[in-house]
């Protein structure tokens, strides 16, 4: 009965599917389709942009900022339309992220106009730049 039961276990887990490399960000097993471009608008009106190649990021930022946006399913889409949100002012920083993310094209823009906002952009970092850093950091390799 045991080894019955063993067998039907070990068949469970083998039409589970192929297994995936643990730590590598999902782009880096897809073969570098995720490609995202970033503006970051500092609120000057000086404007920088990178662009993150998941699948071929070699540097650590780089990695850094795939493995987050793997965290979080890709880039965060806007908030909720009625969503209740703290009116703090994070800064009159804005980044426009354009692409493909996982086969799906990205059009996302992000600001920080409220707590929710702000909300959303710190999660986004690295893939973001952190504002209060000075500026952007490069993620172009």
């Amino acid at each position: 009965m045991l080894g019955a039961l063993g067998l039907a276990v070990a068949g469970g887990v083998l039409a589970a599917g192929p297994a995936v490399a643990v730590g590598l960000p999902w782009s880096a097993l897809a073969g570098g389709a995720d490609r995202l471009s970033v503006a970051y608008d500092d609120g000057g009106g000086r404007i920088s942009t990178h662009t993150l190649s998941c699948g071929r990021a070699v540097r650590a930022e780089q990695l850094a900022a795939c493995r987050q946006l793997d965290e979080l399913g890709g880039p965060l889409a806007p908030v909720p339309a009625g969503q209740m949100c703290s009116m703090i002012y994070g800064g009159p920083q804005t980044a426009h992220v354009t692409g493909v993310w996982r086969g799906e094209p990205v059009d996302e823009t992000y600001r920080r106009t409220n707590g929710c906002e702000v909300a959303r952009w710190k999660r986004m970092v690295p893939a973001l730049p952190e504002p209060t850093s000075g500026g952007p950091r490069t993620l172009a390799a």
